[in-house]
């Protein structure tokens, strides 16, 4: 991750972005900018709730530029604003260029602007940046931009309050309360980290990341060291802690400049993770080679407040939950990237899972939908599947072999 780390995902994990229509062409000699979050607030002293989306596992705020209102994915993976350079929008200044990093820890040189004064509720933020980036996949439910974590670096505190659909911004000292649940965080490019127990003794370091939708996803090497350790090796323990639930050859993650390495991914069940004094049981989540997060599903469960002066998470859990929380998702069961001529392409298989049963097999070429063509990724991450309705697939496997699948699509 960089400082203009900004990858997001469709089925798994995609970039979004904003742009203006007035930004002239910006190439790799471009000045080389250095990353800012010292816009400008006005009023000077401010405290708002602003009321916020929550749609799929994302939160959206509802920003005006110009007179116009977007839609924006809250992300605090993101080191600061991204613009789509689908999304036209006047007066933005450009500044230069960036180095961008994404989760597959492929780099890409992208221009950087000055947005126009960015209103969020009461709030005015001037001299607001921004990468440029082009849109990787088109649906209905896309955002305008995106606002990063340099909301909070800048001098913000934020609180995210799912359950009352509300995002609270200030930046008056001792606005938030004093909690027994405050957690420090760290910065990594700009972006935040903090601890947390996985399971048994083991303690990973995670990026809380609003722009990815999993509760939790764990790197895999940091995975195989731990189950290294004898500790792990008892059936008792792991029957208790963790269960390994099937082990697969693909990739799942999808960063904006290329996708994850091809590697063992494991199906993981966690039935102790602990986040500061709050214990989530029976989750389901995979294992990455990218780097371990915590992901917006976390907000179905709280609250977060992030206080940058004291460098304090608060993770708040709702007090009708039970503690242990038990999360009791279901697990991956098939994820989805391009081959070599951007076709959409089956990329990994939990072959306990339904679609496994179904037929489909990893590097499976998906051709036809109800034998309407699907030329690319991009169309098939966008096609308008109904929940609970069978679609026919037509396949066709790495040697060749075509063949018609039925498959209940679920979202």
């Amino acid at each position: 991750m960089s400082a203009a780390r900004t990858y997001r995902t469709g089925m798994v994990k995609v970039l979004l972005a904003l742009l203006t229509s007035h930004c002239s062409p910006l190439t790799s000699t471009a000045q080389q900018m250095r990353y800012r979050a010292d816009f400008q607030v006005s009023p000077s002293v401010v405290a708002d709730t602003i009321a916020i989306e929550w749609t799929n596992s994302q939160v959206y705020v509802p920003v005006t530029i110009d007179g116009q209102t977007y839609r924006f994915l809250l992300d605090t993976g993101a080191s600061q604003a991204v613009a789509f350079s689908d999304t036209p929008m006047a007066d933005a200044t450009p500044l230069g260029s960036i180095i961008s990093h994404d989760a597959t820890g492929r780099t890409a040189t992208v221009p950087v602007v000055m947005l126009p004064p960015v209103q969020l509720g009461g709030i005015c933020l001037t001299g607001l940046r921004a990468t440029v980036q082009q849109r990787l996949f088109r649906s209905s439910s896309d955002a305008d931009g995106i606002l990063g974590f340099d909301l909070v670096n800048g001098g913000l505190s934020m609180k995210i309050d799912v359950p009352a659909r509300q995002l609270i911004l200030t930046n008056r000292d001792r606005f938030f309360p004093k909690s027994s649940a405050a957690m420090k965080y760290s910065l990594n490019y700009h972006v935040p980290y903090i601890d947390i127990m996985p399971f048994g003794r083991q303690r990973e370091r995670v990026l809380f990341d609003t722009g990815s939708r999993q509760l939790f996803s764990m790197n895999k090497q940091h995975f195989d060291e731990a189950c290294e350790d004898e500790t792990y090796r008892a059936p008792a323990f792991k029957l208790y802690d963790f269960t390994v639930e099937g082990r697969s050859m693909g990739r799942h993650a999808i960063g904006h400049h290329g996708e994850e390495p091809y590697g063992e991914v494991a199906f993981l069940q966690l039935n102790n993770l602990r986040l500061g004094k709050t214990v989530f049981s029976d989750v389901h989540c995979l294992t990455t080679q990218g780097g371990s997060h915590l992901g917006a599903s976390l907000l179905n469960y709280g609250s977060v407040t992030f206080i940058p002066r004291k460098r304090q998470f608060i993770f708040q859990p709702d007090g009708q939950l039970p503690s242990p929380i038990s999360v009791a998702n279901r697990q991956l069961e098939i994820a989805f990237g391009a081959d070599s001529q951007g076709r959409p392409q089956v990329s990994l298989l939990w072959e306990q899972g339904e679609p496994w049963q179904q037929g489909f097999r990893e590097g499976d070429v998906i051709e036809q939908i109800d034998h309407q063509p699907v030329a690319t990724l991009s169309q098939f991450i966008g096609w308008p599947f109904l929940r609970g309705r069978e679609y026919i697939f037509t396949v066709c496997s790495a040697d060749g072999q075509r063949r018609e699948l039925r498959w209940v699509r679920l979202r």
